[in-house]
């Protein structure tokens, strides 16, 4: 649901892309796929830290507002200032740890792990004046082979019409769907 101008995206990226939705694929997981050998060390470490991984808090190991860019991946971006011009489009980078991920069966009957964000993002001015934005919005799912511990997410505000000058807040909470936890994520930023 959005409300106002203001027209709020959330999109997973990764390596691979289907349709709008981008997936996180992480490169450095599970054994290698092309001799379908395991490294015992490898696979015995994997699990310690999937152990580890169950007892995290769901909460962003990074979120700051980044550059609109092409070359997107995990741990890529150009940070960008809290200050933006009226028809610039604000872009919040987060990459969440500690989310669940659902075994579920592929349509080859192969063993796959899901993982399912939603996001509200919600653009107030500073005196609590609504703006717009939008609630429950679908991050995307990501199916998987493995356990991904390495996903990233970009939040989009966009707007059909400059945004007046002045200083707003954006409240985002990003939700994941399997442990029905949420974390929030409140950036203050200025038009000029």
């Amino acid at each position: 649901m959005s409300c106002g101008s203001i027209k709020p995206a959330v999109v997973i990226l990764s390596l691979v892309l289907l349709g709008s939705v981008f997936l996180q694929v992480s490169y450095s997981q599970g054994p290698n796929v092309t001799t379908s050998t395991t490294d015992p060390k490898y696979e015995a470490a994997r699990d310690q830290f999937l152990k580890v991984w169950d007892t995290l808090t769901f909460h962003p190991i990074v979120a700051l507002f980044v550059n609109e860019s092409a070359e997107l991946g995990n741990g890529v971006y150009q940070e960008h200032s809290n200050v933006f011009n009226p028809d610039e489009t604000i872009t919040l980078y987060a990459q969440p740890v500690g989310y669940g991920h659902k075994e579920i069966t592929g349509q080859n009957g192969e063993k796959l792990f899901l993982m399912n964000f939603t996001a509200d993002i919600i653009l107030t001015r500073q005196d609590g004046t609504l703006v717009g934005g939008g609630t429950n919005l679908p991050a995307g799912q990501i199916a998987s082979h493995y356990r991904n511990t390495e996903v990233f997410l970009h939040l989009f505000l966009t707007h059909d019409k400059p945004l007046p000058k002045g200083d707003y807040t954006v409240n985002y909470s990003v939700t994941d769907q399997f442990s029905g936890n949420t974390f929030k994520i409140t950036k203050d930023l200025k038009v000029v």
